[in-house]
């Protein structure tokens, strides 16, 4: 599980050298071999992209929602335990560590992140005997983890913890079921001034995300502040029983520890 002593790990990591659009190519590799080593010590990670790869825009057109989708290629999918996704330049690099569970569909899976500066993402695999396989993309986009909030802290309490799935249309029995979960919580990162109070509004985001079908994982999340206000995400999974109904679950924990449930029916797949 991500953990605060991370937050402050990569926190001092951030404050050793001042984030700048024009660091060069040799100071932003160096950036990685230290995020790279701190997150995965000596395990080896190999530049792999045709094992998994990044979907990011180039140039951002707002640095507090950026989409950003992690492939896997369909021949290794199988062997893939779980994925990470790492901001370099982040005041929290470690954005997400996705560990997929039995049911899921492990070739895509996307949401939408924060970027305080222009900055490298790597995707890393782990497949399930433990070897590492990374990718990389550059994204031009800055100030989104300071950005003011979308919506007022009143509203943003208001609809703390309220959840919508959506499915797409089973036309084709054996297939995976593609899958949109919005969350509605603002993800405060500490980062950003309340205009009235001129006071930083205290960190609260999303910690751990668990989506289950009929009580057998599809996936669990573990996050930090670099995942945007009210995410989303992008999945697919392959529920066992198909031609019989079922209940997804998505259970929340945040870093106020309050726990948010909620389930959806989802219906038996057309006949043959």
């Amino acid at each position: 599980m991500l953990r605060l002593a991370f937050v402050f790990l990569t926190l001092l990591l951030a404050l050793a050298g001042p984030a700048r659009a024009e660091r060069s190519e040799v100071e932003r590799a160096a950036r990685w071999a230290d995020l790279r080593h701190a997150i995965f010590g000596d395990r080896q990670v190999t530049d792999a992209e045709d094992v998994v790869a990044i979907d990011v825009p180039a140039r951002a057109e707002d640095a507090a929602i950026v989409p950003v989708a992690i492939r896997v290629a369909e021949t290794q999918a199988p062997d893939i335990a779980g994925l990470y996704l790492v901001i370099d330049d982040n005041p929290s690099p470690l954005a997400a560590h996705f560990l997929f569970g039995p049911l899921a569909d492990k070739r895509e899976i996307a949401t939408r992140v924060r970027i305080d500066d222009y900055t490298y993402l790597h995707a890393v695999a782990e497949t399930t005997d433990g070897r590492l396989y990374s990718a990389a993309r550059f994204v031009k986009a800055a100030g989104g983890c300071s950005a003011p909030a979308g919506k007022d802290q009143a509203l943003a309490l208001e609809r703390l913890g309220k959840m919508k799935l959506t499915l797409a249309d089973r036309t084709t029995p054996g297939a995976p079921v593609a899958a949109k979960l919005l969350v509605s919580h603002p993800n405060y990162a500490g980062l950003r001034m309340d205009q009235l109070s001129r006071n930083y509004i205290p960190a609260d985001f999303l910690q751990t995300l668990e989506v289950s079908y009929n009580g057998s994982s599809v996936f669990r999340l573990e996050s930090d502040i670099s995942i945007s206000e009210d995410p989303g995400f992008n999945f697919s999974f392959r529920p066992a029983g198909a031609g019989s109904p079922g209940v997804v679950t998505a259970e929340i924990l945040d870093s106020n520890q309050r726990r948010y449930t909620q389930s959806w029916p989802v219906p038996a797949a057309p006949q043959m």
